[in-house]
């Protein structure tokens, strides 16, 4: 199925050029593996990039600036890579499945409330970044943004206010936005979510429970 919404150009240049913070650069990554328009997209951006470049001034460098890069590489060690599962296609793409080591099916979830599960993948100085299993028809509760919230579906969908989500869309959505996104019928919907700042929730009693298990 093919992504119909998609990051913004601005966080696609944010992105490309390496300025995005860790989580943003997660969860944009992750939508790049499952979106052949916007991974199009970001080449055209870095070979704009490139050709800016090429009509820079070369700059001096030091006579040993080689050698010494050929000794740094001669001395680094190289990661052994992640066994796969023979048979088994990860549901989880690049970057998001280095930070699982593995696949969905891995994950141990934590519940928060009937039907809703998340595990928590980190949170930096700038976002942080989770994420959230609705069993069908279930979703988290009706809140809007104290910043910004990037959400973008891994498996199932889900429907706002806003409209219908599935494999590799990503919802982005701010203070003007009141809803309540609801897992569509039958798969599980699991989504990865990156916030700069808490959510605010309609129920105080949700909201207690959101901050509690940080949401």
């Amino acid at each position: 199925m093919t992504a119909t919404h998609h990051p913004s150009d601005e966080l696609l240049l944010a992105h490309a050029s390496g300025g995005a913070g860790e989580a943003v650069s997660l969860i944009v990554g992750t939508h790049l593996a499952l979106c052949p328009e916007c991974r199009a997209k970001i080449a055209r951006m870095e070979a704009m990039g490139g050709a800016i470049l090429v009509d820079l001034a070369p700059a001096a460098i030091s006579d040993h600036a080689l050698q010494s890069v050929l000794a740094r590489l001669d001395a680094a060690t190289l990661e052994p890579p992640v066994p796969r599962r023979d048979g088994k296609s990860f549901t989880a793409p690049e970057p998001l499945r280095s930070y699982l080591s593995g696949d969905l099916d891995a994950v141990r979830w934590r519940p928060v409330g009937p039907g809703i599960s998340y595990r928590s993948l980190f949170r930096g100085r700038d976002a942080s970044a989770k994420l959230i299993r609705s069993r069908p028809g279930r979703g988290v509760g009706t809140h809007t943004h104290r910043g910004e919230e990037l959400t973008l579906v891994l498996t199932g969908g889900f429907t706002d206010a806003t409209g219908h989500y599935t494999r590799g869309d990503l919802q982005i959505a701010d203070g003007a936005l009141e809803h309540r996104p609801l897992a569509d019928p039958g798969e599980d919907c699991i989504v990865l979510a990156v916030c700069d700042a808490p959510l605010k929730f309609r129920s105080a009693a949700v909201g207690l429970l959101g901050k509690l298990f940080g949401f």
